[in-house]
Order: structure tokens, then C-alpha cells, then sequence
């Protein structure tokens, strides 16, 4: 294939394989990761976390899927409402800079390097206990963290990684936690049923959590988890799309956290300006080429392929190929059966934390396969790592979540025009 494909985001861009170093050596040990060790990293880091209960806010975004696109959803909102906002995402699509952003914007190389450094640094001192090893989506949970510090944010909005207590993010007692839906994955990881997982992934919500805003759970066991919060709750409308769902509780649970913030309430048109500004590459996003258009999603379930196929009928008027890309702990047989009738060609990741052992046979990469058997239209799906390898192919730029500025502008202009 033409163009060329990235390696796996934990390739030491500026140094960061500092942040996948630990787990790479320790897991296969039979450690696993340490909230213990992260918690004293913190501060050696000058996190000092009772003081944060006092500093930016904390939005805390949980789930099974669609945590990214709820994270950017309430981080354009609170940054319309005039906010310096940091957010943490996970993983990166081209790059692991865009995990960590200020006001939708990428943190920049030489400022990411830095960063680096000072969490090496932090993990040279003593003190550091020896129980197990510090996670990658641990290490940059802290370092986000620490940079929307020193960036003077005034809010912090945190996705988690694969839980909620268990995560990282549980250091950091939110103001405001957003859900979107939860279902059984990671089984035997998170816990050995719905409810495990549900009561792992909410169980980043304190006594200082003001608002639990969910979007509205299919799932029994998760509703009856989600009800034990009481009036803390709220559910927003269903919407046509999963996409549109979580960008929904994304904006809700920022307009919660204004509120607790005791500022201004946003407009509706401001808040509809905000997201007209959002990009979310690889959530059901198309890419034209000259040799064909492509349609990107990082769908893993039976219910996000369908919606997908949907999708790319009604916006490119159909599909000749599929790519699909499922590691081991996915809806295989559940995805291929709403794939049914379409031309599937399965797909390995070569990201280093997915493995592929449950498929029959080695699965080819992307980059290994012919694209004159793809046909004009492209529909690629499958994890986060793979759909990034589908954006570095296409050289999508992925820097710029949204534009803060223009949001903030259109929300001055109407509280100008309100107050003539």
C-alpha cells in the first residue's frame, strides 16, 4: 500500500516510552498495576490532591465506549463558556500528544518532552513502593494532570482508561462524571459480571460528585447500578446515533459543571456554535482520495457496526470492503454477524497492549495488505490503535479537537447583543 503506516503509539515519540516501560516488564511477571505506587508518584510529581478538591474542577468521563467523543463534547462547552480546559484522552490516534490537550489543541512537542522529563525525574526518587507497576494510561493521567497545572487550566476534563476505581482517574474526586454506555467488556479484568464492571467504572464518584449524567443504559445490571446514586443522576434524551449520545452527555455533564461553578449559563446557540467546531476523526468520519472514500469508526461491538454500515450507506451510498480490526476481549462473533453480506477482511493491529490469539488464523496489517481489492468504498473498523494506523495512511489531521477560540468569540458576541 501507498503511504506510510506509524508504529505502535509507544514508539518513543519524545522520549514517552518512559510511560509503557513499566508494564511492559513487570506484567509478564505477574504484577499488576499499582494505584499504590501512581498515588505516591503523585506527589513526588507536587500533585497534592486535597489542594486540587479546592483548585480546577474535575469532569471525569467513564464507560465501556464512546468515552473520547463525551470527553471532547463537555471540554468545546466549557471552554465556549470562556474556561482554559484541559483534557485527558486515551488513547492517541496519530500521536500519544493528543491524549493531553489545552483548549482541544495537542500539547505541543517540545512542551510534551518536558513533560516527559519531569515524570522521569519523579519516578527516579524514593519512595516509590514496590507492589506493582504504574500503568501507561496511569503515568499519563498524571502527567496531564500536572501540565493543566502548570498551564493555569480552570478545568480538567479526565477520560478514564479501562475502568473507574481501579483507574488512575479515581485519584482525582470529580465535581461531575459522565457515562456512557457500559456492557460486558472486560470480563474477568473489571470484574466477572455487568454489575462488577458497572460498580468499578462509577466508582469514581465521591461525596463531591454534584451530578452523574448517563446516557440512558440498556443494560439492566448497569441501570441498577447507576440508580443507587439517587437524585444525583441524570439521563439524557435518547438520539438516533451512539455518537450522538455521548456527545450529548458530554455537553450535558459541562453544563453541570458550569453550573457548580456558579457561572453563567450558555446559550443554546452557543453551545450548538461549540459543536460545529468539534472534529472527531475515526467516529464515523469520512475521508475522500482520489483512489477511493473512506468511512472510519472505531466500532467494536455488534450494535456500533450496524450503525457504521448505516452510516456509510446514507453519507457515501454504500460499502464494497470492509477492514475490520477486533483483538482478543471483542464482540467478534457478534461484529462479523452484523457484518454479514459485506466483504470483511479482518486485520491485526501491531499496537503493542492487543493481542489477536482468539482468531483462527495470522491476520495480515493493514500495511501488508493489496488496496486494489478495496473497491471505492472503504469502511474501516475496529479498535482506537487500528483506526489511527487508517488516519496516519490517509494523513488525517488529528491536532485540533476543537476550536476553542471561535466558540468563545461567538459566545462573546452574544453576551454583547444580550446586553445592548
Amino acid at each position: 500500500m501507498s503511504g506510510g503506516i506509524r508504529g505502535s503509539l509507544g514508539n518513543g515519540e519524545g522520549g514517552d516510552e518512559l510511560f509503557f516501560a513499566e508494564r511492559a516488564r513487570l506484567r509478564p511477571r505477574g504484577l499488576r498495576r499499582s494505584l499504590r505506587r501512581a498515588t505516591t508518584l503523585a506527589g513526588l510529581l507536587g500533585i497534592d490532591r486535597d489542594e486540587l478538591r479546592g483548585g480546577p474542577p474535575v469532569l471525569t468521563v467513564v464507560g465501556s465506549k464512546g468515552k473520547g467523543t463525551a470527553a471532547v463534547h463537555g471540554s468545546a462547552v466549557l471552554a465556549a463558556a470562556g474556561l482554559r480546559v484541559g483534557t485527558l484522552t486515551s488513547p492517541g490516534l496519530r500521536s500519544n500528544r493528543e491524549r493531553i490537550r489545552i483548549d482541544g489543541a495537542a500539547i505541543e512537542p517540545a512542551a510534551y518532552t518536558r513533560l516527559i522529563a519531569t515524570v522521569g525525574d519523579a519516578m527516579q526518587r524514593d519512595g516509590l513502593p514496590d507492589d506493582g507497576y504504574l500503568s501507561p494510561t496511569g503515568l499519563f493521567t498524571l502527567a496531564a494532570v500536572r501540565h493543566f497545572l502548570d498551564t493555569s487550566c480552570d478545568a480538567c476534563v479526565l477520560e478514564a482508561g479501562m475502568g473507574g476505581r481501579s483507574d488512575e482517574v479515581s485519584l482525582f474526586s470529580p465535581r461531575v462524571v459522565a457515562v456512557t454506555s457500559v456492557f460486558a467488556e472486560h470480563l474477568g479484568v473489571l470484574g466477572d459480571t455487568v454489575t462488577d464492571i458497572a460498580r468499578d467504572k462509577l466508582g469514581v464518584v465521591t461525596a463531591d460528585t454534584v451530578a452523574v449524567v448517563s446516557v440512558e443504559q440498556e443494560h439492566p445490571q448497569a441501570r441498577a447500578v447507576l440508580d443507587t446514586f439517587g437524585d444525583r443522576v441524570r439521563i439524557v434524551p435518547t438520539t438516533d446515533s451512539l455518537i450522538a449520545g455521548n456527545g450529548l452527555a458530554g455537553r450535558v455533564a459541562a453544563l453541570a459543571l458550569i453550573d457548580a461553578m456558579r457561572i453563567a449559563p450558555l446559550e443554546p446557540e452557543c453551545i450548538a456554535s461549540a459543536g460545529q467546531t468539534i472534529r472527531l476523526p475515526g467516529r464515523q468520519s469520512v475521508h475522500p482520495t482520489p483512489e477511493r472514500t473512506w468511512v472510519a469508526d472505531a466500532a467494536v461491538t455488534a450494535t456500533g457496526a450496524a450503525a457504521a454500515i448505516q452510516f456509510a450507506v446514507r453519507q457515501i451510498g454504500g460499502v464494497d470492503t470492509v477492514l475490520v480490526c477486533l483483538p482478543d476481549g471483542k464482540d467478534v462473533t457478534g461484529v462479523l454477524n452484523a457484518l454479514r453480506g459485506h466483504h470483511v477482511i479482518p486485520l491485526r493491529s501491531d499496537a503493542p497492549h492487543l493481542s489477536f490469539d482468539t482468531w483462527p488464523t495470522a491476520l495480515p496489517s493493514l500495511a501488508e495488505l493489496d488496496s486494489s481489492v478495496f473497491g471505492q468504498r472503504v469502511l474501516a473498523l475496529g479498535t482506537v490503535s487500528f483506526i489511527g494506523e487508517v488516519l496516519d495512511l490517509l494523513d488525517v489531521d488529528t491536532e485540533t479537537a476543537f476550536d476553542a477560540q471561535s466558540a468563545r468569540t461567538f459566545q462573546h458576541s452574544r453576551a454583547g447583543t444580550s446586553r445592548s
